[in-house]
């Protein structure tokens, strides 16, 4: 696989102009190479077309290499057969950054749900210990905007199925593979091709490298067969096949950290600072004062017995089931674009939540899940749904109780990202409670 530093006088296609399109480019500009751009956005174009090549006959043409970004989907394009055709020479920014590094250390997370908790978990790790650590990927940084000429540097990388899909090249020393649920399917077709996607994380371990996969919620063992048939070294993957009790006093533990669910991410923790020489009176600082994300069971407010939780990434009910895990008393803030064949089964949670308010323009999918178990009120937006919300609150004051967001859906019906979601959420609260 080609390096940054043998990109010269090589032609490129770098295909997507969004953030990691733009952190490719300007790599590629650095190390002299030969470069055209596109991507479908109009707006996109304009901002690049005084900078880059932007070729709208990049169809008609040919390219040494073709950088895709992972929002791509190239199986569905307008112009597949120009990607079938030339599949050989599709890479990524994580194939030019794996291809890159020399001695640094690369510790890469998937998952469908929690990863960038475990990230950020690992990143305050090592930060706590004074290593010279960078986090990014899907976490926020682009990976080719990281410095990755640095010695001695550790790189935590978020990674999603799209980019592992497309990717070639995933040098680790550690490769972490969290939970695994159906998701995506309507871009990997189906939830073994996406079990695949996600398994490509332990294909670059090196010989002395560690991986570990949980396989606590595998309850068809699904992923453990797709692991099997695919005959991947399992010499050095730890099978973590049941939720690992941590022995932890949870007067010790940050309540960004609480939950069952959060268990085996401790247990990896530990792993990784015993990997690393980290001390555990440094493991047991960082998941005291782990802060946690925003977006995911975020806490916003309490008002006497009440409390908002604002919960927008939960983009999936496999997600939202950890939130109505932890709360009682739930009114509870669903709705948008469901993911296709994600499961919601909600019989479990009668008790806990009083109230479902349904947001978003598919309130049919989500009221035939719900409406022969639980209350519910089309509320179709999330300011009608917050209004609902409290004005039921008020009715037993004395109870406590909370008012969570947690959508089982993504957000684009609505709204830009589950930030956007979760950032108008905050901001109703603070206007109307």
């Amino acid at each position: 696989m080609l390096s940054l530093e043998q990109c010269s006088q090589k032609k490129f296609l770098v295909f997507g102009l969004g953030i990691s399109g733009n952190a490719t480019l300007t790599q590629l500009k650095k190390n002299k190479a030969n470069i055209e751009c596109w991507d479908d956005s109009k707006q996109l174009r304009e901002k690049f077309k005084n900078r880059y090549r932007v070729n709208k006959d990049w169809f008609k043409s040919s390219y040494d290499f073709i950088v895709i970004s992972p929002g791509i989907n190239i199986y569905s394009h307008s112009k597949k057969s120009f990607f079938q055709k030339n599949t050989n020479k599709i890479i990524t920014d994580l194939d030019l950054f794996c291809s890159s590094i020399k001695d640094q250390k690369v510790i890469l997370v998937t998952g469908t749900n929690g990863k960038s908790t475990m990230c950020k978990l690992i990143y305050d790790l090592l930060k706590n210990s004074k290593k010279k650590v960078y986090i990014g990927g899907n976490y926020g940084t682009p990976v080719l905007n990281l410095p990755y000429k640095e010695k001695s540097a550790i790189f935590v990388l978020e990674l999603s199925s799209y980019q592992l899909d497309y990717s070639l090249r995933l040098t680790s020393s550690v490769s972490i593979l969290l939970n695994v649920s159906p998701d995506h399917i309507e871009r990997h077709k189906s939830f073994e091709k996406y079990i695949l996607a996600k398994l490509k994380i332990f294909k670059g371990l090196t010989q002395t490298g560690k991986g570990f996969l949980d396989l606590s919620n595998d309850k068809q063992s699904k992923i453990f067969k797709v692991l099997k048939s695919e005959k991947y070294n399992q010499r050095n993957i730890q099978l973590i096949k049941k939720n690992i009790h941590h022995h932890i006093k949870d007067s010790l533990i940050s309540a960004a950290l609480k939950g069952s669910h959060f268990s085996n991410c401790l247990y990896i923790a530990l792993q990784i600072a015993k990997l690393f020489n980290i001390s555990k009176k440094v493991y047991l600082k960082t998941i005291k004062d782990f802060s946690g994300l925003s977006h995911r069971q975020e806490i916003i407010k309490i008002k006497n017995n009440l409390t908002f939780v604002n919960d927008s990434k939960a983009t999936n009910f496999a997600s939202t089931e950890v939130a109505l895990n932890n709360y009682k008393n739930i009114h509870w803030i669903v709705g948008g674009i469901a993911k296709e064949k994600d499961k919601i089964t909600i019989k479990k949670f009668k008790r806990s939540i009083l109230k479902a308010y349904i947001i978003g323009k598919n309130i049919n999918f989500f009221l035939k899940k719900i409406k022969n178990t639980i209350k519910y009120n089309a509320s179709h937006s999330l300011k009608n749904a917050l209004l609902s919300a409290v004005s039921e609150t008020k009715k037993n004051p004395n109870l406590k109780q909370v008012i969570l967001l947690s959508p089982s859906a993504a957000s684009f019906d609505q709204y830009k990202n589950f930030e956007h979601r979760g950032n108008t959420f905050k901001q109703l609260v603070k206007k109307y409670s």
